[in-house]
């Protein structure tokens, strides 16, 4: 079924204007799902690029305190590794031999990704090289001694993939792999999969495409072929802009926020004729190609389109969403040289302590270009207490206008009320929760502690947004993970 524009909104506002605040009074079906999520949904990246360099992981000290400490904050998650430098590696597990170093994966730095993902409580999925080719066919030979490595050492593999960004090899590596023929690969790699100990069960992802829109007919060509029976989770990549000719009102475009809408949709059109129920992934993503917009995708005003990002995927029933990247890039999560936490950072911990399970949907007889808000049930976690039934929503308000937010639904009941907003202007380093400035604590993630609001309303900033809980919503969809009900 298409999911019209008019349906994004996860909530009904019926709009009024008074001495220039915009009153908006907010409804949630709660009996049923439009679709649902788990904890893991919301996960991250680091490129392949990083693996070979001179000094380890490009500058990222993974036995940082501080850097584990962070990733600790985000767990449970996937990590993702890959990206175009991974289909020019060549797994080397003593380090030694002729390949060139700028493009080997050695051992000792396979073991310190591992180590790290072990001690933070994330899952790995690793890009394969499938550039490793023999007489037209994909050649699995270094791919099987870092399985044979990574069994020896006892690594747990969350999932693999084969080849980044296929689509665009020839620009990227002067090489053409047809999809009918990535798609034998991946079934190839399947059968080996399934007849190597220790990873029978082990989860494909892929063919990570550029873009779902300009090369369906590669997707259903690959699916076609084998691509089909062997992924478990159908992955492309998104991006809004290109990162060097992005202007700052690129991220609170609604237009722009919504074009994410019809590319999604391609996506469920193709793979519904070939793997109805096989989820889809962005696989990677973040709100600018090209590395990101310098001073702008690593400030506070990407936060516009990132959450944006994950209204739109969850409803539309994505099961994965993975932010190019934790670190490196202009669109990091963490600073590049100090490792201090980003404004996507808090953001998105908010959001893995705040949400799971069923997403929840009502119709809007409004336009979303003044308020964009979606629902979801509240995350059950010791970090709250939060009971089952109640119901998290977040919020953004893309122009310059203060909204007063209203829940008629719930009359007399209390809101706890997680806001972020910029302490420099859009464009800054730095954001506040609830007007207190949010930083690391003697080297701990602070607790982000809720305001609690009884007077019915919220009235919060234009160009901002943030989380509203409510804590007793009761709704009938939330209390129970089992047999929710999926209408949509």
């Amino acid at each position: 079924m298409k999911v019209a524009l008019s349906a994004l909104l996860l909530v009904t506002t019926f709009i009024s204007h008074t001495a220039g605040v915009v009153h908006v009074h907010v409804t949630v079906t709660t009996t049923h799902a439009v679709s649902i999520t788990d904890d893991l949904f919301v996960g991250v990246t680091l490129d392949s690029s990083l693996l070979p360099t001179p000094k380890h992981w490009g500058g990222l000290d993974l036995n940082s305190h501080k850097v584990r400490t962070l990733a600790r904050g985000l767990s449970p998650c996937y990590l993702r590794i890959g990206g175009t430098a991974g289909d020019t590696l060549t797994f080397l597990p003593t380090g030694h031999g002729t390949v060139d170093s700028s493009r080997a994966l050695t051992g000792a730095t396979w073991d310190a990704a591992n180590r790290f993902v072990q001690d933070v409580n994330w899952k790995l999925i690793f890009g394969l090289n499938v550039l490793k080719r023999k007489d037209g066919h994909w050649d699995p030979y270094n791919a099987q001694k870092l399985l044979e490595y990574t069994k020896a050492k006892g690594y747990h593999l969350a999932g693999l993939e084969l080849g980044n960004e296929p689509d665009i090899f020839l620009g990227q590596h002067n090489i053409t792999v047809s999809a009918s023929q990535l798609g034998r690969d991946y079934y190839n790699f399947k059968k080996l999969l399934q007849s190597t100990p220790g990873y029978e069960k082990t989860p494909i992802f892929g063919p990570d495409m550029t873009s779902v829109t300009r090369s369906g007919k590669y997707l259903t060509d690959f699916l076609r072929a084998g691509g089909d029976k062997a992924v478990h989770g159908i992955t492309f990549h998104h991006y809004y802009t290109n990162g060097h000719t992005a202007h700052l009102s690129d991220f609170t475009n609604t237009k722009l926020m919504d074009t994410l809408v019809s590319y999604i949709q391609s996506g469920i059109d193709v793979s519904r004729h070939t793997n109805p129920h096989t989820p889809l992934w962005l696989g990677e993503t973040s709100s600018c190609h090209h590395g990101g917009a310098p001073g702008m995708s690593n400030r506070y005003v990407a936060g516009f389109l990132w959450l944006d990002k994950l209204g739109i995927a969850a409803r539309m029933g994505l099961k994965g969403v993975l932010r190019q990247d934790f670190y490196a890039g202009t669109y990091g999560l963490i600073d590049h040289q100090t490792f201090d936490p980003l404004p996507d950072y808090w953001l998105t911990v908010l959001y893995k302590r705040l949400v799971e399970g069923a997403v929840l949907s009502v119709n809007t007889n409004h336009g979303n270009s003044t308020i964009r808000a979606y629902a979801h049930c509240t995350k059950r976690s010791t970090s709250y207490g939060y009971v089952p039934g109640s119901v998290t929503m977040y919020f953004l308000l893309p122009t310059d206008t203060t909204a007063s937010i209203n829940f008629p639904q719930f009359p007399g009941q209390h809101v706890d009320v997680f806001w972020l907003k910029p302490v420099d202007g859009l464009t800054g380093r730095k954001v506040s929760l609830n007007g207190r400035l949010l930083t690391l604590v003697n080297g701990q993630l602070p607790h982000l502690s809720p305001k609690t609001v009884t007077t019915g309303s919220v009235t919060v900033p234009g160009k901002s947004f943030g989380f509203i809980v409510i804590p007793h919503a009761n709704a009938a969809a939330c209390k129970s993970h089992a047999h929710v009900p999926i209408i949509g």
